[in-house]
């Protein structure tokens, strides 16, 4: 797959609809992911205005930086799961073509398997960060422009939903039980601090728009 930041939108999802392995669940994980990140930085830009103080200025400045990284690292992130899949299918063509006495290809094996647990893993946490940065910033936030913060945070918890997919599928190929077991409590670690986050973003979204309704009855 090209870098996706050389492809057009129709380019990419042409490439997904695909009869082809990437990209695939992995690419478009990383995609929603990036695309949350981008709509919450939309929302730190329309939130400074000539009248802002400094305290709106400082807050939705560091949230945009930090959904300015958060969104280049799973841009970058789509490149390496397409590699990771490559990597793992094709060691385990070499796994099988061994069938189970070649120890070399088997630790080939383990090790791309874990390569493509990483990464959904990686899109899982950053998504989850993202997503506290937009609950710390909701307050600051351009009042016109919540339900796009909504919107953004719940696309940040579907990337991380998404990841766990991958992760399912990926996981218990692990050898090591020992890291096997650790990988799927950090997932689930992290679902929950997705999940403590969407509420409260929506939640606060939720209670202005009902204020907002009733001032204007």
């Amino acid at each position: 797959m090209s870098d996706v930041n050389e492809l057009t939108i129709d380019h990419f999802l042409d490439l997904v609809s695909q009869r082809t392995p990437t990209p695939g669940g992995g690419g478009v994980t990383g995609l929603a992911g990036a695309l949350a990140c981008a709509l919450g930085r939309m929302v730190c830009a329309y939130s400074i205005r000539k009248d802002s103080d400094a305290e709106t200025r400082e807050a939705a400045d560091k949230a945009g930086d930090h959904l300015l990284r958060s969104d280049q690292i799973l841009r970058a992130l789509i490149d390496r799961d397409a590699v990771a899949y490559t990597k793992m299918a094709t060691a385990s063509k070499n796994r099988h073509a061994g069938q189970g006495r070649d120890g070399d290809a088997e630790a080939a094996f383990q090790e791309a398997v874990i390569d493509a647990t990483a990464v959904p893993m990686e899109m899982a946490a950053v998504a989850s960060n993202a997503l506290r940065a937009m609950d710390e910033f909701k307050t600051a936030a351009n009042r016109h422009l919540l339900s796009d913060l909504a919107i953004a945070a719940v696309l940040a918890d579907a990337t991380a939903r998404a990841a766990r997919c991958t992760m399912w599928v990926n996981a218990p190929l692990i050898a090591d039980a020992h890291r096997r077991t650790k990988i799927m409590t950090n997932m689930d670690r992290i679902m929950l601090h997705c999940a403590h986050h969407l509420a409260s973003v929506e939640a606060f979204v939720h209670r202005h728009i009902e204020e907002n309704a009733a001032a204007n009855r």
